[in-house]
């Protein structure tokens, strides 16, 4: 009797522990039977959500309840070429890292995200693994300092953000210990003193900026690196005596300004300003759009 008693609880527990196992195992079906109804994924003709994984070739994609949560894997398109993903969703946002490799197994990329927003540092590299350049955030947004390099090694590019503005020194390098801008930002504006440089290291600008507007003394320079001309700024415009030079360092020629006119010597406009765009300024204004996290982060949102 007791073996008998003693045999049928076997059997519950045996028959309980395989009953377990078999509602914990995952679900995997393949990838070409995956169907999107209202942003929620099903099987194919089912009407649950489905919940488990689907795989394909390179692909593998992990659901629950019709929401992306777990490990995704599969391949994005740049540039014209294919590159592979890896990283992981929780209730349908990306957190974590994440990283894009080349073809050969190499990383492109190494991303990391909390609740789907950028943070912490981001970094991308050659396909020879060396580092091509790396960008720090927090919360979402650009802080600390953005640095990238040629396939060398040698940094072309050195800036910091501060609350996802430029802000402090910016260094940029037309190649190995040959500069081609040196400058200074504030809450995104140039504010400070820049320096501009040919490749063969001579100087072409010196001026200083005051919240995006030139102020003081500019001098521009020949490629010998002789001066060829100065001009007096404020509040961004010409104001004072610019005087042009021979390569010799002779004057040819003093015009007068006053507020960006041409004046004569007793304030007569000889020549109204015509509106000015600066070129120097709109360059940066567009260095943001160069940054690599915001191809990457619009790639994988897409996914």
């Amino acid at each position: 009797m007791k073996k008998s008693k003693l045999l049928l609880i076997i059997m519950i527990l045996c028959f309980s522990i395989f009953e377990l196992s078999y509602s914990d195992a995952k679900r995997v079906e393949k990838i070409e039977n995956k169907q999107i109804k209202n942003n929620i994924v099903y099987f194919k003709n089912e009407s649950v959500p489905f919940t488990g994984e689907f795989r394909g070739p390179g692909i593998n994609e992990e659901y629950k309840s019709g929401i992306k949560d777990g490990f995704f894997k599969g391949v994005i398109l740049d540039g014209g070429k294919n590159f592979i993903y890896e990283g992981r969703y929780v209730e349908g946002i990306k957190h974590g890292q994440w990283v894009i490799k080349y073809p050969t197994g190499s990383n492109r990329a190494i991303l990391r995200y909390n609740y789907d927003k950028p943070h912490g540092q981001w970094a991308y590299f050659y396909e020879t693994n060396k580092i091509e350049s790396y960008e720090n955030f927090e919360d979402g947004i650009l802080s600390g300092r953005v640095v990238s390099y040629d396939p060398k090694g040698n940094v072309k590019t050195q800036v910091t953000y501060r609350s996802g503005l430029l802000d402090g020194e910016a260094v940029f390098f037309h190649s190995p210990n040959v500069l081609d801008t040196t400058t200074v930002f504030s809450y995104g504006k140039l504010n400070g003193s820049i320096k501009m440089f040919s490749t063969d290291n001579i100087p072409l600008i010196e001026g200083t900026y005051k919240n995006n507007r030139r102020e003081n003394i500019w001098k521009f320079f020949y490629k010998t690196g002789d001066i060829k001309t100065t001009v007096p700024y404020k509040n961004g415009l010409k104001d004072g005596k610019v005087i042009i030079y021979d390569k010799g360092g002779g004057v040819v020629l003093v015009s007068l300004f006053k507020n960006g006119n041409e004046v004569d010597d007793k304030g007569n406009i000889i020549e109204k300003s015509q509106p000015f765009k600066d070129a120097i300024v709109e360059r940066f204004k567009k260095f943001n759009r160069n940054l690599k996290f915001e191809k990457y982060d619009k790639l994988l949102s897409e996914l």
